[in-house]
């Protein structure tokens, strides 16, 4: 005689394997969450290394009193250094917080450009600048200038919140 399946060892066989599928698509799930949440951590770190490293060579490397401008919520500041990702010797380096899009800019120029007084950029001796968008969404960028040692701290949504004190270089 031929046995086969009843409906009830059929129903619970079906059962069994729903619960087992949606297991392994909830682990699979997870495993996935998590994969995007360590890519997101990892690119901040990366970029709040980034960041500074390059305000640790810059002001390290100072070779020029620091200009400050304090404002609501960001400052500005500029200075000369040693330091060039572009190879310019002792280029002039400004950094601020632009007002449109809330980023953190890094400047390098041959000349001094006055963005904190007027429109003014370069001159007839044909100055040049680089600019470089280092975070998005900054809610803060203060700096302090002491006489040995900078004060600093950097808040932007995108990256771990910056805060170091950077001993100058000679000046």
């Amino acid at each position: 005689m031929k046995r086969a399946f009843t409906l009830l060892e059929m129903l619970i066989s079906i059962l069994l394997t729903a619960i087992l599928f949606t297991y392994l698509y909830s682990v699979l799930n997870g495993v996935r969450d998590s994969h995007r949440r360590y890519e997101k951590s990892a690119k901040s770190v990366t970029l709040a290394q980034t960041i500074f490293s390059e305000l640790t060579q810059d002001i390290t490397q100072l070779r020029s009193s620091l200009s400050i401008i304090h404002e609501a919520g960001y400052d500005r500041f500029s200075f000369t250094t040693d330091h060039s990702i572009y190879g310019i010797a002792q280029p002039w380096v400004h950094y601020y917080i632009s007002q449109k899009d809330h980023a953190l800019i890094r400047i390098e120029a041959t000349a001094p450009i006055d963005f904190f007084h007027s429109n003014y950029v370069g001159d007839q001796n044909g100055s040049y600048f680089f600019a470089d968008k280092l975070a998005e969404e900054c809610t803060s960028l203060r700096i302090s200038n002491h006489q040995a040692h900078v004060d600093l701290m950097v808040q932007c949504k995108t990256i771990t919140p910056i805060v170091m004190r950077l001993y100058k270089g000679d000046q």
